[in-house]
């Protein structure tokens, strides 16, 4: 993947291991990402890891659990931080 080094501010991109880090990954595209990074997510990964990886994360943003619940045909209910706020 090819995915902008400045998703990863906190850490060196170089050090990423895709397989070790996954659900690092996921989530900063999820959250702060553009479309052409989410598809590359997509293909690399496939929606069943995405969905099994980011139901289970703890901090995602309102706004990507929506998407994430949208984009993947998961109920909301089914993320872990997910509050029940609208």
């Amino acid at each position: 993947m090819e995915l902008n080094p400045s998703l990863f501010w906190d850490t060196d991109p170089e050090k990423l291991d895709y397989d070790q880090h996954a659900r690092y990954i996921m989530s900063r595209v999820v959250s702060y990402g553009k479309w052409s990074e989410w598809k590359q997510l997509l293909n690399f990964y496939g929606r069943e890891r995405i969905a099994s990886e980011l139901t289970r994360e703890r901090e995602l943003d309102i706004k990507s659990v929506h998407f994430l619940s949208v984009m993947l045909d998961i109920p909301l209910k089914d993320f872990t931080c997910y509050s029940g706020k609208p």
